[in-house]
């Protein structure tokens, strides 16, 4: 029976949402005859933020009471889900549009609605890198968080970063490593630490890797080229969504929630 409501629910919400799309008119300027894709389109991360929590209509603005009656939080929070998924689109698996659904209710829930709040340690940005390693053309994961200083202002750093480019050598780290129980001994063979001829052996892998990455930039070894693509990960209480940027010319376009999981 709850599976059955809650089909319901999804149905009813996605069957909504494309009713309300296709009844709303956004008025344009009657000189510049701006297509109305241009403004549905999520074409900032930040603009998704802002979109997401429910602050700014399409064109920006401030949401006021009319916007708030004719599109309401649930309608507004399936804009920002990729419509063209096939988890979506496929008519004989409801699976997804049900947690779709759930998502939806447990954000807009009145008695504690949420939002996204990029400096709370919600967000993680994963940016794919292509690089010139030693001559050759290779690609690296970034993993980069907000960080907030102490005078309250903030900025992005480098969390960690994967790829093979950096495996550490077999032989060296067995001859090279912190034993298992070092506990027992207050971590006395740190002291080893004074003789290795590189302590990267020492450090968890996504630490070396960072160092690794690093000291390859500076050392002129690794050249940056471009970013290929960037995906943010956003995580609440029991759920987690990943939101990357779609590009097509279409109502549903821009940054979007292109998964979404439960967080156990």
């Amino acid at each position: 029976m709850k599976i059955t409501k809650l089909f319901a629910l999804a149905i009813f919400l996605f069957a909504n949402a494309i009713n309300s799309f296709s009844q709303f008119k956004i008025a344009t300027d009657a000189n510049i005859q701006t297509p109305k894709e241009y403004y549905l389109q999520v074409k900032q991360f930040g603009e998704f933020l802002n979109r997401f929590n429910y602050k700014t209509d399409w064109k920006g603005n401030q949401i006021n009471e009319e916007f708030a009656k004719k599109i309401h939080r649930n309608t507004y929070l399936l804009s920002l889900i990729n419509q063209e998924d096939q988890r979506i689109t496929n008519p004989n698996d409801s699976s997804y549009r049900v947690i779709c659904s759930e998502f939806i209710k447990f954000i807009i829930n009145p008695e504690k609605p949420q939002e996204i709040n990029l400096y709370s340690g919600q967000v993680k940005a994963q940016a794919l890198v292509n690089i010139i390693c030693f001559g050759k053309a290779a690609q690296v994961k970034v993993e980069m968080i907000p960080d907030v200083l102490s005078d309250r202002s903030a900025r992005w750093v480098i969390n960690g970063v994967e790829s093979d480019l950096f495996a550490q050598n077999a032989d060296s780290i067995k001859q090279r490593f912190i034993a298992p129980n070092s506990h027992e001994t207050n971590f006395i063979n740190l002291k080893r630490l004074n003789e290795s001829p590189n302590g990267i052996y020492y450090l968890s892998t996504p630490v070396a890797n960072t160092i690794t990455f690093i000291k390859g930039i500076e050392q002129k070894k690794i050249q940056i080229q471009n970013i290929e693509k960037v995906t943010f990960q956003i995580t609440f209480p029991g759920w987690i969504i990943t939101v990357d940027e779609f590009t097509r010319n279409s109502n549903n376009s821009g940054w979007l929630i292109s998964d979404i999981k439960r967080d156990y």
